[in-house]
């Protein structure tokens, strides 16, 4: 069939597309569209998603700001020495973890304070002869050592402690016990005790380490260290227990 007139110019498909980037004398764009169908420029989080992170933010700073204020609490807190008289106690358990409790231990038995002593936690290879080697001790103490105190091999952190002592007081007869232990340790220990052996009534006597500044004790590195790492291990046991 033949067309009159002027000529037609025949158009191949491709050459339709090249022809449509063009409009009104402007290279079209052939970006594609950003995800979620949304144009350049308008990929910003909306105000759901902003309003979000601004709480999420206000939430943080709370929980530090209360762990902050706890941290203090707990170290203002730390049982202090008491010059009221010790009321006796049928055992006395002295966790290890310094010579000093150990001493103090030894002069509560000796003073008539309890009947017997258990020191929990002592290491592989150490005997009451061996104490008495390490130790400064008077010859009453050395008899008490001898006569009225058991060593525990098997425990391996507090809450061993409690579960040992808990046998050796139920062997014993026993109704009361003091705790011996340093004074930033109470707190956790006394937690622990009294949720493995509610029937018994406990008392404590803390130990200060000659090391313990309570003073500025944010400005020593290594005594905030261990009140942060022991206030870490009392959320713990709370949340635990």
């Amino acid at each position: 069939m033949q067309i009159k007139g002027q000529a037609v110019r025949l158009i191949m498909p491709g050459r339709l597309e090249e022809m449509g980037k063009w409009s009104h004398g402007t290279m079209a764009t052939n970006k594609e569209p950003t995800s979620g169908g949304m144009m350049p420029g308008k990929d910003r989080p909306g105000p759901d998603l902003s309003r979000s992170l601004r709480y999420v933010v206000i939430y943080l700073c709370l929980a530090v700001a209360m762990l902050l204020s706890g941290l203090q609490h707990f170290v203002l807190t730390l049982p202090s020495a008491s010059g009221k008289q010790l009321q006796y106690t049928d055992g006395i358990v002295v966790m290890t973890g310094g010579q000093q409790r150990l001493d103090d231990g030894l002069q509560l038995l000796t003073d008539g304070i309890a009947g017997k002593m258990l020191i929990s936690g002592v290491g592989d290879g150490v005997s009451r002869a061996v104490l008495v080697q390490q130790l400064d001790l008077d010859e009453r103490e050395i008899n008490a050592l001898f006569c009225c105190v058991e060593l525990d091999f098997v425990a391996k952190d507090t809450r061993g402690n409690a579960r040992v002592a808990r046998r050796w007081a139920i062997d014993n007869n026993m109704r009361s016990l003091r705790l011996v232990t340093a004074n930033y340790h109470m707190p956790r220990a006394l937690l622990v005790f009294a949720n493995e052996m509610p029937e018994f009534n406990l008392y404590q006597y803390p130990v200060y380490p000659d090391d313990l500044r309570i003073d500025g004790w944010w400005h020593d590195r290594a005594m905030l260290r261990l009140l942060i790492r022991e206030y870490a291990k009392y959320l713990a046991e709370t949340v635990r227990i």
